[in-house]
């Protein structure tokens, strides 16, 4: 059953955003974590769609699904690629019984994932993107976790399509590229971080963003200091 107090309080947070300017990566980002504990489920990512209409992933919960969304991206194949190319929700109950998608699936079954179901975000019926939920157990995506994935898609397109509006003389495509910068920025800070503290990249990420979230701070500025200005994290 979805956890009602967590969707109430994303709905809270969309409609305060709305009011003014915010970052498309750091509005995923929060997008993706709250997705994962409204439904719940173990992990969450938002792709968007490039110019060409590649599916690009922009943010993931956690290392294990950045992994798998980059698989994904690499081979436009994947249930995310899917709904977005129908324009309709794909769901998989086991990754490992299902063969539609042969080398995702064997990444995500590596990665300890059984379940996932991609979500189509669409702007007057044209997908431009979409989302990502991972289940670490076999499970049926049942009708009220779609309502409420539906619920997700409609606040992650606004938050798409209301940057667009805010800055006129940048298109949507310019918006979108910077997301997909502050992506690779991310890359580089966590491979630092774990280099400077001898850790893997996936301890490296939560640190980064428990350190953004504790001290206020947009996580793509965060790798941004670290990667050009020398900002190192203490040790945890």
């Amino acid at each position: 059953m979805a956890d009602q107090k967590s969707l109430l309080k994303s709905l809270k947070t969309f409609a305060h955003s709305m009011g003014g300017s915010y970052d498309i990566s750091e509005m995923s980002y929060q997008l993706s974590d709250s997705i994962a504990e409204a439904l719940p489920a173990d992990g969450a990512g938002v792709s968007v769609a490039s110019e060409d209409s590649r599916l690009l992933f922009i943010t993931a919960t956690d290392e294990r699904i950045v992994e798998i969304e980059k698989i994904q991206e690499k081979t436009q194949d994947g249930p995310c690629v899917d709904a977005f190319r129908k324009n309709s929700p794909v769901g998989v109950s086991d990754v490992d019984t299902d063969p539609r998608w042969p080398e995702y699936s064997r990444a995500a079954s590596a990665a300890g994932i059984r379940a996932v179901v991609g979500y189509p975000l669409a702007y007057d019926g044209r997908p431009i993107g979409s989302i990502d939920v991972y289940g670490l157990e076999p499970r049926e995506w049942t009708d009220e976790n779609l309502d409420v994935l539906g619920v997700f898609a409609d606040m992650a397109t606004a938050y798409l399509v209301r940057m667009s509006e805010l800055t006129e003389a940048r298109r949507l495509g310019d918006q979108l590229q910077r997301a997909l910068d502050s992506r690779v920025l991310i890359e580089q800070a966590k491979g630092l971080i774990a280099g400077d503290l001898g850790i893997g990249v996936d301890r490296a990420f939560e640190l980064l963003r428990a350190h953004a979230r504790n001290h206020n701070m947009k996580l793509a500025e965060l790798c941004d200091a670290i990667v050009n200005d020398g900002v190192r994290l203490p040790q945890p």
